[in-house]
């Protein structure tokens, strides 16, 4: 706890003056107290005790909640993951996995969401997709278009089939 709060403090002090334009390593506690500014992009790690926001992002992100407000490629570890481009790779948000644009991979927390086109496995107790191929296996799934893909859950919703859009159990279309 003690070196968590000298980190802190030490980033807090140093602020935007220490911060690298697209570095491939940020630690911080919350915008601006990190390495690597908000607006620019991190290429291997991103540690944040509190809250990391960046652009894109290439790796491994460690972070209570992590916020990209462009693309990412890699595994997400965090309580909250957003993503507002597109996500390529495993996001765990244990709370939360969000990506607003297309998701391909492994989205695992208690809420997942994905955007349109997106492809993968979806493992939660809610499912969002807008439009989903592969698998979503939770309590509740819910997407707008399944293209080719399978439903596993209590509700389970395909929103545009013609005939049997909510099912008990499963849910597919192929």
């Amino acid at each position: 706890m003690r070196r968590a709060a000298t980190l802190a403090l030490l980033l807090a002090a140093l602020g935007p003056t220490a911060a690298l334009a697209d570095g491939p390593v940020s630690l911080g506690v919350f915008p601006p107290a990190q390495i690597v500014p908000a607006d620019q992009s991190v290429t291997a790690l991103r540690i944040s005790l509190i809250y990391g926001k960046n652009a894109d992002q290439t790796g491994l992100d460690l972070s209570l909640i992590g916020r990209n407000t462009g693309d990412f490629q890699g595994v997400a570890w965090a309580g909250a993951s957003i993503v507002e481009g597109d996500f390529t790779g495993w996001q765990n948000g244990w709370l939360a996995s969000v990506t607003r644009g297309n998701m391909q991979g492994l989205q695992w927390a208690a809420y997942n969401q994905a955007g349109p086109g997106s492809t993968g496995l979806q493992i939660g107790l809610v499912n969002m997709a807008d439009e989903f191929s592969g698998l979503q296996l939770g309590l509740v799934n819910i997407t707008q278009m399944m293209r080719s893909g399978l439903q596993i859950g209590l509700i389970n919703v395909i929103q545009s089939k013609q005939n049997l859009k909510v099912l008990p159990l499963v849910n597919w279309s192929f």
